[in-house]
């Protein structure tokens, strides 16, 4: 299982809880109520609610497994063995919020208003 950043709202998101990220699988999913998401690698809350066939699926809200962690957009990148890291630091997801806590509260608020 490894983690990845949504590519829609910024959140770490792993890719067992969130059909791979939709990405390989996507042909299954409607996406008319957001056809931009589709070919992005989304996580359980941005991903589709419904199946072609109309069936529901369990996504388009949080999985709540783990607490939902919104980081800088586009900033991070899944390393050699699965984890999440910033790209331009190299900085583990963890440290990154440890070391720049005002950069995941700007990410959280910008969540708030879109």
């Amino acid at each position: 299982m490894s983690l990845f950043q949504c590519e829609n709202c910024g959140c770490l998101e792993n890719t067992a809880l969130s059909a791979q990220g939709f990405k390989v699988m996507a042909r299954m999913f409607d996406w008319s109520y957001a056809p931009n998401l589709k070919g992005m690698r989304i996580c359980s809350a941005c991903g589709p609610s419904q199946y072609n066939d109309g069936k529901s699926t369990e996504f388009g809200k949080w999985h709540n497994v783990f607490s939902r962690e919104f980081y800088p957009l586009g900033e991070f990148v899944t390393d050699e063995v699965g984890n999440l890291k910033h790209a331009a630091t190299g900085l583990s997801s963890g440290q990154f919020k440890k070391q720049f806590p005002d950069r995941m509260i700007e990410a959280a608020k910008r969540q708030e208003v879109e």
